[in-house]
């Protein structure tokens, strides 16, 4: 939407940075993922990564990539399967985008727009490229607001109705069952004997109530048009085939307090038109997760842990630098109960970055856990000595080291906050007005 690009601009200069996908190494596979072979946008996946860390109300963590990777990862497909149809169906003009740039700069005090081309091109973009960013944006906007538009609230939406079903998958099944219907069989011991959806079958088909927009289109159309008592004719849906039996139909029960009635049901119509329009896209759509790093992400995620191994250990040939795949590695390792691999994969990180002290804290954590107190110390120690000004790990370090029953070390870590705490009281003073 546009405010995706109002909200980018301000985490440019939050001073949010992610730079794992520096080209370093070996030539890495083109791009990050496709959607009916179309490369999503790596700058849509930078921007959603810098919002969800922003909005995620803490410091980030190594740990937390994984998670925020995979999240901006899923809303940057999305978005792309969307952008494709509403590009098919909508059309934005070049003083729509200007008018966006204007606000842009209005609220962000820039100038004019050569000063804007100099702010997009610390995070990579050029006034020509944001201009594409924004563009796709109002496409995928307009599409919504298409489809709101298209929906209304009828007469059918202010009921809900009871019904019973018997699904089968063969249309001569059907009409065998339609004729014992009609010649006065008990149709809930018909749904016992012969329907497939076994959570109703056992209920004798019963569905118990449901409203407009929860059951699919030819369903709802052939429910929705019975009368109480009366059973349908053959329906066929993506499932198979139902007969229908209407058992009871009322007038919805809504919360009157929360607002309008007719308002909130064309908000849960339009959401519902939406969610299927979104969901029919995402079915047809082939998707490929192209870098290794997020196809790990994936399939740990599924619960795959030997192919995120191997997707991991291909990250880390095509970017040896960077300590934190080593990291992924250990944790998937862990999750495997794979100890000594873990433990090696921890202290490949430590090497390949040796000044980094969450690294060292990692590793001492994973020696705790498996019972080596003395070495997880030593690793807590080296933390310590490298940690600086870094008050959260100092933090941190404190409460390991009183859960080891290091007295001296945690009188250590106490010094160093006591310090940093003095270093923080005169720093604000210094920056403050004098007092006259």
């Amino acid at each position: 939407m546009i405010t995706v690009a109002v909200v980018f601009i301000g985490s440019m200069f939050y001073g949010l940075s992610f730079s794992r996908f520096n080209d370093e190494g070996p030539k890495k596979p083109s791009g990050l993922a496709s959607v009916n072979g179309e490369e999503i946008s790596l700058q849509r996946y930078r921007e959603l990564i810098n919002r969800l860390a922003q909005n995620s109300g803490k410091q980030v963590s190594a740990r937390d990539l994984p998670f925020i990777e995979t999240m901006a990862l899923g809303q940057t497909i999305d978005f792309t399967i969307m952008l494709q149809d509403a590009r098919k169906k909508v059309r934005v003009s070049g003083s729509e985008i200007d008018s966006v740039l204007d606000n842009i700069q209005a609220q962000n005090k820039i100038a004019n727009r050569g000063d804007l081309e100099k702010a997009l091109k610390s995070s990579g973009f050029t006034l020509g490229s944001f201009r594409d960013f924004i563009r796709d944006d109002i496409l995928v906007q307009k599409m919504q607001m298409k489809l709101r538009e298209g929906v209304s609230v009828m007469p059918d939406d202010l009921r809900e109705v009871r019904a019973s079903h018997i699904l089968v998958k063969e249309e001569d099944n059907a009409k065998l069952i339609m004729a014992k219907i009609k010649k006065g069989d008990d149709f809930a011991k018909l749904a016992k004997e012969f329907s497939i959806d076994q959570g109703s079958a056992v209920k004798g088909g019963d569905l118990g109530y449901f409203s407009t927009g929860m059951m699919v289109k030819p369903f709802e159309q052939a429910a929705f048009s019975l009368k109480n008592g009366e059973v349908s004719g053959i329906v066929k849906s993506q499932f198979g085939y139902h007969i229908i039996k209407v058992v009871d139909s009322r007038l919805r029960k809504i919360d009157s307090a929360k607002g309008n009635i007719d308002e909130i049901l064309l908000q849960q119509k339009q959401q519902a038109g939406f969610n299927q329009w979104r969901g029919e896209l995402q079915a047809k759509a082939k998707v490929e997760i192209k870098e290794p790093t997020l196809l790990a992400h994936s399939y740990r995620n599924q619960g795959k842990m030997a192919e995120a191994i191997a997707e991991y250990k291909k990250a880390v040939i095509f970017n040896p630098a960077n300590a934190y795949l080593h990291v992924f590695l250990g944790d998937t390792y862990m999750t495997m109960g794979q100890k000594d691999q873990a433990l090696a994969s921890y202290e490949d990180a430590v090497r390949t970055e040796g000044g980094n002290p969450d690294l060292y804290l990692i590793l001492g954590s994973a020696l705790d856990k498996m019972g080596k107190k003395e070495e997880a110390g030593k690793q807590y120690k080296k933390a310590s000595l490298i940690a600086g000004d870094d008050k959260a790990l100092h933090e941190n370090l404190l409460k390991v080291f009183q859960e080891l029953k290091l007295p001296t070390e945690a009188a250590r870590e106490r010094a160093e906050l006591a310090r940093i705490a003095k270093k923080e009281k005169f720093e604000k003073e210094l920056s403050s007005p004098a007092v006259k």
